[in-house]
């Protein structure tokens, strides 16, 4: 049976009353069910997520006194939108107090983010949403959105490729070649932050059109390796866009021993990319802070559940990009960053 908030919090035996802006209930629900909607389970950016999320839900439990039942779903692969819709469509079935979710089709998921808000379900977006930054479209549609500009990473990434050509000593002129999973708004922004940073600063090169791999590992090595063919001594750069471009950048510029002739830079952080960095074949990671994107998007799910109200002023919540270099990878806060899962409890 679908939950809706007020039954959920027991609106029938409820005090009015306030306490830092918040209403106060004589009696809470002794158990919460939530859901983190993965849009690839198997990927570990969004694994990284997972981990912000399930610690969230612990310190939620022990704040409220609760207890709360994660379930963790979705497709394996980001390509499977059509598997993600379904997924959707369960989750809302099974009546949650709370759906956390990311989405690489916006189109499909409005309707049925629709549908959980009218169910009474609290939803909330942690960095792939209905929108894109700082858009008031489908407010109605979800409750709050936690993500990581995606003109930002494209923008910072273009700046740390400038950085590293210098440090190099190769001339700012010719070609850099672009890659990115699949075909979507948020990609388009992150490709799009890259090429106008490079077109406002340096202008004499040119970024290639991007190269799309499904987020599979040997396309998107192929996919750099025809771009090494084609380009030759033009190429300069390689940006990768996630964290598969990034490996599939990094494996390609290894087996053809130009490592020290371009500047490749990578986008969330994997096991491949951290020791690429470490190897000095990848030359900096662009990370987002997966961990606390799922941790304030689930800690603002559940506490929206418990005090009837949404406790953020601002419906959409920026989480800037922070820049990696091999130097840093000593430090401990910078190894959590790459790798959240050091975060797990």
């Amino acid at each position: 049976m679908r939950r809706k908030i007020v039954s959920a919090l027991l609106a029938a035996t409820m005090t009015i009353g306030m306490l830092s802006g918040a209403t106060v209930f004589a009696e809470a629900p002794e158990e919460l069910d939530v859901i983190y909607l993965s849009c690839s389970t198997a990927s570990e950016f969004w694994q990284y997520i997972g981990v912000g999320i399930q610690n969230a839900v612990l310190d939620m439990e022990e704040e409220y006194g609760i207890k709360i039942n994660l379930q963790t779903t979705g497709p394996a692969e980001e390509s499977q939108t059509e598997a993600y819709v379904t997924a959707f469509e369960e989750a809302i079935a099974a009546g949650p107090h709370a759906i956390v979710t990311a989405t690489q089709v916006a189109d499909a998921t409005i309707p049925k983010a629709a549908e959980a808000v009218q169910q009474g379900i609290v939803l909330n977006f942690v960095n792939c949403g209905l929108v894109q930054e700082d858009v008031t479209d489908n407010a109605e549609n979800y409750n709050e959105f936690y993500y990581c500009s995606n003109t930002s990473i494209g923008a910072l990434a273009a700046e740390q490729m400038l950085a590293i050509l210098e440090e190099k000593g190769i001339e700012p002129k010719g070609t850099v070649a672009m890659n990115y999973s699949v075909v979507n708004a948020n990609g388009e922004q992150r490709m799009l932050g890259f090429s106008d940073y490079m077109a406002e600063n340096a202008p004499d090169i040119t970024c290639t059109e991007t190269y799309f791999n499904n987020n599979d590992l040997e396309t998107a090595q192929s996919n750099v390796e025809n771009q090494i063919s084609t380009f030759g001594d033009e190429l300069i750069g390689i940006y990768g866009g996630n964290n598969i471009s990034g490996d599939g950048a990094v494996l390609a510029a290894q087996t053809a021993g130009i490592t020290d002739k371009v500047a490749i830079i990578g986008v969330d952080s994997d096991a491949t990319e951290i020791q690429a960095l470490k190897d000095g074949v990848l030359d900096a990671i662009i990370v987002q802070d997966a961990y606390t994107q799922g941790y304030d998007a689930m800690k603002n799910a559940i506490v929206t559940v418990m005090e009837g109200e949404n406790p953020e002023s601002e419906q959409q919540i920026n989480c800037a990009p922070s820049a990696v270099l091999a130097s840093q990878m000593d430090d401990e806060a910078t190894q959590a960053l790459l790798d959240p899962t050091l975060l797990a409890r």
